[in-house]
């Protein structure tokens, strides 16, 4: 299966929650958060999860704010 790199610019529905799990000995950081994009009176909403380093960057997002996201979509 080839995976298509997506890019998706919407707004942040609300503060992303925060949590860790162990992988290898290792505690990995977790922030999941969703996205909400209005196409004329219909809504798309999408799920993110980000891991490690990146948790930091998310830790700065508020309600509300346009956020731009790209990676792989995992149905």
């Amino acid at each position: 299966m080839d995976k298509e790199m997506i890019n998706i610019n919407a707004n942040l529905v609300k503060e992303a929650e925060f949590s860790e799990f162990e992988k290898d000995g290792e505690s990995v950081q977790v922030a999941n958060f969703a996205l909400v994009k209005k196409y004329g009176k219909g809504k798309e909403y999408t799920n993110c999860s980000v891991y490690g380093e990146k948790v930091e960057i998310v830790k700065e997002f508020e309600k509300g704010d346009l956020i731009h996201v790209f990676g792989y979509f995992k149905e």
